[in-house]
Parts: structure tokens; sequence; C-alpha cells
């Protein structure tokens, strides 16, 4: 028997403070066949600064308000929703999803041959002509940097062109969130936990 995928599902990726370095809030997405709601209520204001500079000397003294934003493959921080600096190294969360090898820098299939001559011309313009060019777990190559206003994110997106669908998605995914610190990211990343299935 194959079993039959629900029409819709909402995934919430959630920023656990205790973890997370401070930050607070979710990611939730609404991912249906023909476009995907992508939404998200973050409070940075409370952020770990002190960590992240501490692993990243870029980030030293600077008000960091943009956010690069990505789906990895991989989870493996046990008993914990959410993670910062080691927590969110390749080894614990994996590349970005890239299941029609689009072929980033960062793409999970980026060893493999089908990559190896590739060029990546991801981009918010690039994505609303051609939606494949970019890689489905690339968020802020299809949708720009998220960015804090007041310490905090309050946006939404419509992914109508290459969202993973339902049938496709797998438990082991995380959002990262990548600090933009000048020429630098450093990264925060959440776990997520589905709530509900129609």
């Amino acid at each position: 028997m194959i079993p039959i995928s629900p029409a819709s599902a909402t995934v919430v990726y959630t920023f656990d403070p205790a973890t997370s370095g401070g930050v607070a809030g979710t990611i939730t997405t609404l991912v249906k066949a023909a476009a995907t709601v992508i939404t998200a209520e973050l409070d940075m204001a409370k952020a770990n600064w002190t960590a992240l500079n501490a692993a990243e000397i870029n980030c030293t003294n600077l008000t960091v308000t943009e956010y690069l934003w990505h789906i990895h493959t991989k989870w493996d921080n046990p008993g914990k929703v959410s993670e910062l600096t080691a927590g969110c190294s390749f080894a614990k969360t994996g590349n970005h999803l890239d299941p029609d090898y689009a072929c980033g820098p960062n793409s999970d299939h980026i060893k493999e041959m089908t990559c190896a001559h590739k060029t990546y011309g991801c981009n918010t313009t690039s994505y609303a002509e051609a939606p494949g060019v970019c890689e489905k777990g690339d968020l802020s190559g299809k949708f720009g940097t998220m960015k804090a206003v007041s310490g905090k994110i309050s946006e939404t997106w419509i992914d109508t062109g290459n969202y993973p669908t339902v049938a496709k998605y797998k438990y082991t995914w995380s959002i990262v969130l990548q600090a933009v610190c000048g020429t630098a990211t450093h990264h925060q990343r959440p776990r997520h936990h589905i709530i509900h299935h129609n």
C-alpha cells in the first residue's frame, strides 16, 4: 500500500531562546501544492551577541540586522529545537536542500559530478523568471535576506515556484539563519515540528 500524502501541511521551525542564543520565535511554512506561505515572527533583541562575536570576529562591534536563511538537510542536536554556533556546524546540520541539483556552493550535492561544472545564478530576479535556478532550500537567494527592524523580524513570503512539497518533506530538515556581519556570516538554527496536517 502506498501512503497518500496530505494536500497541505503546516511546519513550524522554533527558535528557543534557551538554546538559540536568545533568539525567540518561529518561522512557519504553510505548504500547499500551488504555493507555500512562509511567515517569520522572530525577536532578535536578546540575541547573545557575545557568543556570536566570540565565534565570528567579523561580527565584533556590529549591530546585526540582516540574515541569510536556508533549509538545511540535517539536524543532529538531540533534545534541542534550536542551536547557536557549534550546534550549527556542517556536521550538525548538513548543507542546503537541493534535490533538483541547482548546485549552489552549499548544495547538499556539491561534491557530486553533476555539480562539478555548474554556475549558480540564484537571486530574487532570476528566481522569479526561472525557479529552477535556485536550490529549493536557498530561501535568501529566492526572497532576499531577512531584516530585523527594532530587533524584530516580522515578514511573510509566498513561494509559488520551487518550495519542497509535502510529499518530499523530511523531519530532519532545519532552517538556518546566518547573521550577516560585513562580508562574513554566522549561524543560528532552529529545528522544526509539524503542528498540523489536513
